[in-house]
């Protein structure tokens, strides 16, 4: 019995320590973010390498549309899930599942009062607004969500009902579709690496810089300030670090 004790606190602790080691690398970047300065555009030719900059996004090669709102957006993630159910003993337990997703865009500029640069957000991590539409089981879709459904083999509309006489019964699963976009015109934030590209820079205004992930741990894009984005980077880690810390005070109590 002491030797089972011993295993299942150990396998807690590893646990515990394996949560803090994960929130603390967020936390570590929210402070980074939080005590590092944003540095100027027109800084950048000669600031190269890892840098913080904020300002305005701006087209560089033009626009997409996003396929659930309609937007006219530079970068969009989306996502469709739907509500599924399965049984779990006497009970049942609800889920939402990902039935399809999807990200769309490609380069952008990013403009402060000093000039612009060009941001490649391949292999970026975004931290962008969630706007979502949920739309019951049994309930007709928009004609914009109507439209993206019958063009997308991976989802189908759940909007059956049967006529009971009196009243209607809606048959088909809730579901729910979900973007994330950053728009032109939006607050935009960037850590990552700087580099010189002499064709990021055609027109007046535009340093010879382009921002990507290369060689850099971590390449965030956020559709905010350096304040607010390091308060969410940071909001990333606290749930991990009290977990972690809760399973090593049960370790402690177990042995």
């Amino acid at each position: 019995m002491v030797s089972l004790a011993l295993l299942f606190a150990g396998l807690l602790g590893i646990a515990g320590l394996t949560l803090i080691a994960l929130g603390a690398r967020e936390l570590w970047f929210a402070w980074q973010i939080y005590r590092g300065e944003p540095l100027a555009v027109y800084e950048l030719p000669n600031e190269l390498g890892p840098v913080e900059v904020q300002g305005v996004a701006e087209p560089d090669e033009g626009t997409v549309q996003s396929p659930i709102s309609g937007s006219s957006s530079l970068i969009c993630e989306w996502e469709v899930q739907e509500r599924r159910t399965t049984s779990a003993g006497k009970g049942t337990n609800t889920y939402w599942k990902t039935l399809d997703e999807g990200l769309l865009g490609g380069p952008f500029r990013l403009a402060d009062d000093t000039a612009s640069c060009r941001v490649e957000p391949a292999g970026s991590v975004r931290h962008l607004e969630e706007q979502t539409v949920t739309v019951p089981g049994g309930t007709s879709l928009p004609d914009r969500l109507a439209d993206f459904v019958a063009g997308n083999a991976n989802i189908t509309a759940q909007d059956e009902t049967v006529d009971l006489g009196v009243t209607e019964l809606r048959l088909g699963n809730d579901q729910r579709f979900i973007e994330r976009r950053l728009d032109p015109g939006e607050d935009c934030f960037v850590y990552g690496r700087a580099q010189y590209d002499t064709g990021a820079g055609q027109h007046g205004g535009e340093v010879n810089v382009v921002i990507d992930g290369d060689g850099i741990r971590r390449f965030l894009i956020a559709d905010g300030r350096e304040r607010g984005v390091a308060w969410d980077v940071g909001k990333l880690g606290v749930v991990p670090v009290a977990i972690g810390l809760g399973l090593l005070a049960l370790a402690v109590v177990v042995v």
